[in-house]
């Protein structure tokens, strides 16, 4: 394998000159990452010395190559002719190159990031495929999830024993002369347990869930049940603020085809957020309709100062928020969780100006 670079060529395969400036051909011929050219069709006119290291090819091998065959089976290619003029895109994929080991050589697949952009204008033009190795990444944020979901796997027996232990004691009092101060302190202790389990619940969720695996068994279960469940956990929110809970699900709503504790908390969520942005007094309703296809829209809207349409996107990914008078509760899951479980039931969800002022959080499930 040769180590020094060809100049650039000044012709590709279909004769279209390749007019690089003196600065393109410094970059091309010493950039840290591997760089390969290619043309329309993918196959392969040149590239620098990175490249052919990092693939193990060599450069008299060009013409029989597309750039296709670098990228591994299951990861296809973007079809980038489809921008128009100069433009670039990135995406990850996985490629398979060639290494010595042992004196052997062997394949293996890497994760890589890839910026692929359109050095000349037109159809038959010419692409610059720049590749950056993210497999280290790709390995540490593995080990990360793995450790996260051990850490949540172990938390739950603790603090289930805590939860059970509470009970305990509450049987205990309620059985005793009233101590209205124990009862008070035994609810707030039970309630911020209860909390820590659903989130513990949704981090796992979470993770089952943006692996691919499929939502849990699924089970008819009417609207108006999971809605007054997840009110009745977060009553004492609704009460403390004097906010209160409009539900106009029609009596006549086909019952869901859910996974009823997946989407119980999915409510739960949306009732914590609309709570979190509303001001006290105000009334968070929920409502309720088939819309076809074997769909129901469920809508739960605030009054507060709504969703900048900026944020609306966003807002359902990890770790976002949307601050409000300089400040913002959570840890930025609760809508993220919202988004995966919904789309695992074969729905979507997203946000629009409720009817008078504030957000509306729409979702469509299946029904039974």
């Amino acid at each position: 394998m040769s180590s020094e670079t060809a100049p650039l060529p000044h012709l590709d395969h279909t004769g279209v000159a390749l007019n690089a400036d003196a600065r393109f051909r410094h970059v091309f011929a010493e950039g840290f990452d591997p760089i390969l050219l290619t043309d329309y069709r993918g196959r392969i006119l040149d590239g620098n010395r990175q490249a052919l290291n990092f693939f193990g090819i060599d450069r008299r091998s060009f013409p029989q190559i597309n750039i296709r065959d670098l990228h591994h089976p299951a990861e296809p290619l973007p079809d980038v002719n489809k921008l128009t003029g100069p433009g670039s895109m990135s995406f990850q994929s996985r490629v398979v190159a060639g290494r010595i080991h042992e004196g052997r050589p062997r394949q293996v697949t890497l994760n890589v990031e890839v910026r692929a952009r359109r050095l000349t204008p037109g159809r038959e033009g010419t692409w610059q495929w720049i590749y950056h190795d993210i497999s280290s990444r790709v390995e540490l944020d593995a080990l990360r999830e793995d450790l996260i979901a051990m850490l949540l796997h172990d938390l739950q027996s603790p603090l289930g024993n805590v939860i059970s232990t509470l009970e305990l004691l509450r049987m205990q009092v309620d059985g005793a002369q009233p101590d209205e101060m124990m009862l008070s302190l035994l609810d707030i202790a039970s309630r911020s347990s209860g909390q820590l389990q659903r989130l513990i619940a949704s981090l796992m969720d979470i993770n089952r869930l943006e692996a691919g695996q499929p939502v849990g068994r699924q089970s008819a279960v009417p609207l108006a049940q999971l809605v007054a469940e997840a009110y009745d956990i977060e009553e004492p929110s609704f009460t403390r603020r004097g906010v209160g809970l409009e539900s106009r699900v029609p009596a006549a709503l086909p019952d869901l085809f859910v996974e009823p504790a997946v989407i119980s908390r999915v409510l739960l969520n949306l009732f914590d957020n609309a709570l979190k942005y509303s001001a006290d007094g105000e009334t968070i309703t929920v409502d309720a309709h088939t819309i076809g296809d074997g769909m129901v829209l469920v809508a739960v809207s605030d009054r507060g100062a709504g969703i900048p349409r900026e944020f609306r996107e966003v807002i359902f990914d990890k770790f976002r928020r949307v601050k409000s008078d300089g400040s913002s509760k959570g840890l930025g899951l609760g809508l993220a969780f919202c988004r995966l479980a919904v789309e695992a039931h074969g729905g979507r969800i997203w946000v629009d100006d409720a009817p008078g002022g504030g957000a509306r959080f729409n979702l469509t499930l299946p029904q039974a």
